[in-house]
């Protein structure tokens, strides 16, 4: 302990420090968050759902393509949040992507105030949040750069379990309180997934011997049953302007999604650890075994504490999502921060070991050994991630898919140029769709349009080789021009039996 103090007294004021974290937090979550075009699926999903708010005014039920949406049957907290940002920068990629970016932001910041207020631990809280801000699953798709909703059930979920830590250690009734508004936030962000950590939010009490003590409590009635009547308020209250609402989210979001694989999306058990140890946390994860020992080993008290609290949380949260029938890359998102913890408290002890070192008589080199340590295992996973998110783009599997998004985007931001024509693509195309709905709102006439509707004369944009065929199958047409794989052509007329 006369480390910890040691370490917190002799590093710079406040004011030096709070820099420190915004200067690190800055890039990952906010530089160039708005280069990246829309992301098929679910970010387009979103952003469509959003728009269609603008339009119709709707703010309780939200809609897709004129109709209330009934495959994305989360609650409208992050569309509002888009929305917000929308009315204030405009229709542009960063005002979705805002809310998300944000949300790490103040996942970020909980920790960081947790460890330097409650935990005096400020350069412990500053390596858990580097680890988590150079976590490739976390400053990525799905996540804290694009806009959907795991970011922002991310941090009501951390907060909550935060704040349920906080009254367990302190007794204080504002975290318990604090505890029920972040948790009905997480509910109202992502439904049922927001409730996740509640088992082990439940098996950690009893496990301290504080259950009893919890349950009679008198607020923790009262909360639970705001909590209750604020949720239900909203999903009776679509109901019943929306018939059948309750319904779709049953099959979505409760029995069909764990009882069952949904969409194709069916893994092994074993399927999100292995992504940890692959691509998400990738070498952090090396570091969360031995963060989970070291502080079983060499710490009692506040810390020792958390330690167990947030592996505990890891460890049933991962269960409980390993044993679904539906697995998705980015469910596991939640645990992110936990595990940054853990893996944090490795390198602490080490960084305490370098602040303690015996083995030289003061001077320069000593005061700059525990600098030099930070600065080398640190800078090297956050120079990946800058490089990462300086200039944005695709994996090698996926360049070709998004060419026709980016040349759209740069039409769209004025820095590329295309008369008026048709897109033919085939499959799902909310993304493009975005594209086109602005371009159209800025005088360019670009529609999407089916191979077999198009007529002579028509201008066309495809890019996928099939569309070619089918459009060869029925036209005489010349190539004007390519951007990539994505190809320009003209109608010149319909192919005849002898052609």
């Amino acid at each position: 302990m006369q480390a910890l103090s040691k370490i917190n007294s002799n590093h710079g004021s406040t004011i030096l420090k709070a820099l420190l974290f915004l200067l690190v937090i800055y890039c990952p979550f906010f530089l160039h968050l708005g280069d990246m075009p829309i992301r098929v699926w679910d970010e387009a999903r979103q952003v469509a759902n959003t728009l269609e708010m603008e339009r119709n005014g709707n703010y309780l039920v939200t809609h897709f393509e004129g109709q209330p949406e009934m495959w994305n049957t989360k609650p409208p907290l992050l569309i509002w949040f888009q929305l917000f940002f929308l009315k204030l920068i405009g229709n542009e990629e960063l005002a979705f992507r805002l809310p998300s970016a944000i949300a790490g932001f103040l996942t970020t910041l909980t920790i960081i105030l947790l460890f330097a207020g409650y935990l005096k631990s400020y350069w412990f809280g500053f390596i858990t949040v580097v680890v988590l801000v150079t976590a490739n699953g976390y400053i990525g798709d799905h996540v804290a750069r694009t806009a959907d909703y795991d970011a922002l059930l991310t941090f009501f979920m951390i907060f909550y379990a935060l704040c349920f830590f906080l009254f367990l250690e302190t007794g204080r009734l504002k975290y318990l309180h604090l505890f029920f508004a972040g948790l009905a936030f997480s509910i109202l962000t992502k439904s049922i997934q927001g409730m996740l950590f509640i088992p082990a939010l439940v098996i950690y009490p009893a496990f301290t011997g504080n259950f009893l003590k919890l349950l009679k409590n008198k607020w923790v009635y009262i909360d639970f049953a705001l909590v209750i009547l604020i949720v239900m308020g909203y999903y009776l209250l679509r109901e019943s302007v929306n018939p059948g609402y309750l319904e779709a989210v049953y099959i979505n979001e409760l029995g069909g999604r764990f009882a069952r694989t949904m969409e194709y999306h069916k893994h092994p058990f074993n399927y999100y650890l292995n992504l940890l140890i692959s691509d998400q946390f990738a070498i952090w994860f090396l570091f969360v075994p031995m963060g989970f020992f070291a502080g079983l080993a060499f710490l009692k008290g506040k810390i020792r504490n958390l330690i167990l609290y947030v592996a505990l949380i890891s460890s049933v949260y991962l269960l409980i999502i390993s044993s679904a029938g539906t697995k998705l890359a980015w469910y596991n998102a939640p645990i992110f921060p936990l595990l940054s913890i853990l893996a944090a408290f490795a390198i602490y002890r080490v960084f305490l070991l370098t602040v303690e070192f015996k083995g030289i008589d003061g001077g320069l080199f000593k005061k700059a050994l525990p600098v030099l340590f930070m600065v080398m295992v640190l800078y090297p996973p956050y120079q990946i991630i800058i490089d990462k998110v300086y200039k944005p783009r695709e994996g090698s599997n996926e360049i070709d898919f998004y060419n026709m998004s980016h040349l759209l985007q740069d039409v769209a931001n004025h820095k590329s140029e295309i008369k008026d024509c048709f897109i033919c693509y085939d499959g799902y195309s909310a993304h493009l769709q975005y594209y086109t709905n602005r371009l159209n709102q800025q005088g360019k006439l670009v529609f999407l349009k089916a191979p077999q509707l198009l007529v002579v004369g028509d201008v066309v944009i495809y890019s996928q080789e099939f569309i070619r065929k089918k459009i060869e199958e029925k036209f005489l047409f010349e190539e004007t021009g390519k951007y990539y794989n994505v190809k320009f052509i003209k109608i010149n007329g319909v192919r005849n039996r002898n052609d």
